[in-house]
């Protein structure tokens, strides 16, 4: 029998069909959204789990989720990782776990829902007195998003106690086709290293293997910055294998990278302590966005 795998993610990596019904879904056969990915197999977690000679066992992936919040569609609660499982209630043997970009976004669970996120979960009791949607994070912003991570890796091992877990950090996206990144790194004011370094404690604490793309250096291409095309898609994979094998110490697949496009190594090129307020910035009440409006392509 083949080893199966599971995603646990957010919209990068969901898909029409493998997601459950009740999760909201940015990629589709239509390609509504206009990537250029209109089948599962051109997916950055389909490619993958192809290349560990695996297959998919179920996609718990909801976009616009966070891993913080009262209550699913958050990641940290339990529904979530029960979706995990097989229809017939099996474990997978590994889970792809890729979330966070939106606590990242958002900063806080109390910020999405008071924005109207249609990914807020339902129904959710936060106290709103001060919160701004477009404000800056908290001093505490990433602290909260590593104990959120950790419980929800601790409901991903209550439901597959024997799974290899790999955790992958959070990398920049690049608007497709630009020659020059544009990512924000402070977009509230918390470091996107802030909440990586988040990740691989939570993973350690919890015994959970690292993916760490961030390390790797490099951007992926993105339609709007975020969401990968389909070129992106290849990337991603890339870089997810690539982070595997160094995890593993296995040189096997870092050839993976040999001919990944250098013209997407990651820069930063803003020493802004913060985007809030900052006349380039997409951020509004109910949107946010990675891209500095205001750096050249």
């Amino acid at each position: 029998m083949a080893k199966t795998y599971s995603v646990l993610g957010d919209s990068i990596s969901t898909f029409e069909g493998a997601i459950p019904a009740a999760n909201r879904c940015y990629y589709d056969a239509a390609d509504t959204n206009g990537t250029g990915v209109t089948l599962q197999d051109e997916t950055w977690w389909a490619r993958v789990i192809a290349a560990e000679d695996a297959e998919l066992l179920a996609n718990a992936s909801f976009s616009g989720s966070m891993v913080q919040g009262d209550g699913f569609p958050a990641a940290r609660d339990e529904s979530r990782a029960r979706q995990l499982l097989g229809g017939d209630g099996r474990a997978p043997d590994a889970v792809l776990v890729f979330i966070g970009i939106n606590d990242y976004g958002w900063a806080s669970p109390e910020a999405q829902f008071a924005g109207g996120s249609e990914a807020a979960p339902e129904g959710a009791s936060y106290d709103l007195d001060g919160v701004d949607p477009a404000g800056c994070a908290s001093d505490d912003a990433a602290e909260r998003f590593e104990a959120a991570y950790a419980e929800m890796l601790a409901n991903v091992r209550e439901v597959a106690p024997n799974a290899e877990i790999w955790c992958v950090t959070l990398l920049p996206g690049r608007m497709a086709g630009h020659a020059k990144g544009a990512f924000c790194y402070r977009l509230r004011g918390a470091d996107l290293e802030e909440y990586n370094e988040a990740i691989r404690n939570a993973a350690e604490q919890a015994g959970a293997r690292v993916a760490d793309v961030a390390e790797l250096g490099f951007d992926y291409d993105a339609s709007d910055g975020t969401h990968p095309t389909k070129e992106g898609m290849v990337q991603l994979a890339a870089l997810v294998r690539a982070a595997m094998c160094k995890a593993r110490d296995d040189d096997g697949c870092a050839a993976s990278l040999a001919g990944y496009p250098q013209r997407l190594r990651s820069a930063r090129f803003c020493d802004k302590p913060s985007c809030i307020g900052c006349e380039h910035a997409s951020i509004t009440r109910d949107r946010w966005s990675c891209i500095c409006a205001d750096r050249p392509s």
